[in-house]
């Protein structure tokens, strides 16, 4: 098993901090980042009292961001999927290099704050040293062995909890649908004829399990 992380990446090179750091008010977690595109991954965040939808102004004018879409809408909150280009501090990246996942996390106005799984210290310490050469800051604050606390709920596997989870993030499971099972296995790095049997399986489990 590996180790679960948390810790804060303080840069104004990371993603999203532009955005964050125009508005007043709103909180921004993100949710998950989805795995479409090692250079340009899609994040899943989402606002908390955002009175006058501030942060989505703010996100047309932040150079990191583009292809920003409104999920949903329910009072001062909002969920949003936009898609990350050319931040100067390229931590995802790094992530994939390392067999690393952001699990979630909260942008603020001077950087990151990110819960995480590495699979063991070493790959943590590279990660910290990679944020320490660009000028980053780096601060642990928390870090646990992996533990069945961890895994997927309803006896999924990983990889059908992470199919799961990714097609409903890009509106597979909406109506109409927002995206083929073509378009989640590109996103999971697998054919979409696997990707529909990973999540016909995932389902499966879940109904079995959960009913």
């Amino acid at each position: 098993m590996g180790i679960i992380t948390e810790f804060r990446v303080a840069s104004l090179d990371l993603p999203l901090t532009d955005a964050v750091a125009a508005v007043t008010e709103p909180t921004v977690y993100i949710e998950r980042v989805l795995p479409v595109d090692r250079d340009r991954p899609v994040t899943i965040c989402r606002t908390v009292d955002d009175v006058d939808y501030e942060f989505r102004d703010a996100l047309a004018d932040d150079p990191t961001v583009s292809d920003v879409m409104v999920l949903d809408e329910y009072g001062e909150s909002a969920l949003y999927r936009t898609t990350i280009r050319d931040p100067p501090l390229p931590i995802y990246q790094k992530y994939m290099d390392l067999g690393g996942t952001p699990l979630n996390g909260i942008v603020t106005d001077e950087g990151w704050w990110l819960r995480s799984r590495f699979p063991d210290r070493e790959t943590l310490a590279e990660f910290r040293t990679f944020c320490l050469d660009r000028g980053a800051t780096f601060h642990l604050e928390k870090l646990t062995r992996e533990s069945a606390a961890d895994e997927p709920p309803f006896g999924l596997t990983r990889e059908q909890h992470e199919a799961l989870v990714t097609a409903r993030d890009m509106g597979y499971f909406e109506v109409p649908r927002e995206a083929s099972t073509d378009e989640i296995g590109s996103a999971l790095g697998i054919s979409g004829q696997s990707a529909s049997e990973r999540l016909r399986r995932g389902v499966d489990r879940v109904l079995k399990n959960g009913l």
